[in-house]
């Protein structure tokens, strides 16, 4: 009986663990892209049927790649790892947060309209904007800014495709106006 106890132990342990590793990023412990559009997709759905608003953010380090060059790579990981954490601290439980891929984050804001959601993010952006990131290898400090668009379900589109679009479209025109800003 306790050979069987701890083989069961040891089965749902090692579940859990794959679990963990098939849903998450592993630099940054934010939920990964497939699980993210999983979330997206039922987020909508319970939008839809409770007649709720809903928001999704793209944001994405500005000059990440000139960072990368000017620093290195460990330095770049650990932008990444930072903007991970502040995330998740400025965000609620009930946000879903996840790695789009490089340096890009996507964010899904149950019960939240485009206004309130556009307020989180400019917190958010000036917090990142005001943070110095200790680069302990090369005893050194940096900084990085985030530009980010939003599109809000359902006046910019009521599947996910269109909502993720939106977002894209907006985050890219904030870019394109010099950075460091949320378009909504």
């Amino acid at each position: 009986m306790l050979t069987a106890v701890l083989l069961s132990t040891a089965v749902v342990s090692r579940t859990q663990q794959l679990l963990r590793l098939s849903t998450t990023d592993p630099l940054t412990g934010l939920f990964n892209r497939g699980y993210f559009s999983e979330r997206v997709t039922i987020e909508i759905s319970r939008a839809s049927r409770y007649k709720q608003p809903l928001t999704i953010a793209m944001v994405d380090v500005d000059h990440f790649k000139f960072f990368n060059d000017r620093h290195g790579h460990a330095a770049g990981d650990i932008v990444l790892r930072m903007i991970a954490a502040t995330l998740r601290h400025s965000f609620r439980q009930s946000d879903t947060i996840g790695r789009y891929g490089g340096e890009e984050f996507v964010i899904v804001m149950p019960e939240t309209d485009r206004r309130t959601a556009s307020e989180k993010l400019e917190t958010f952006r000036r917090l990142i904007e005001t943070t110095r990131i200790d680069l302990a290898k090369t005893n050194d400090t940096g900084n990085v800014t985030i530009s980010a668009g939003l599109a809000g379900f359902p006046e910019d589109g009521t599947a996910e495709d269109d909502l993720l679009s939106v977002a894209d479209e907006r985050l890219f025109q904030a870019k394109k106006d010099r950075r460091n800003r949320i378009i909504l």
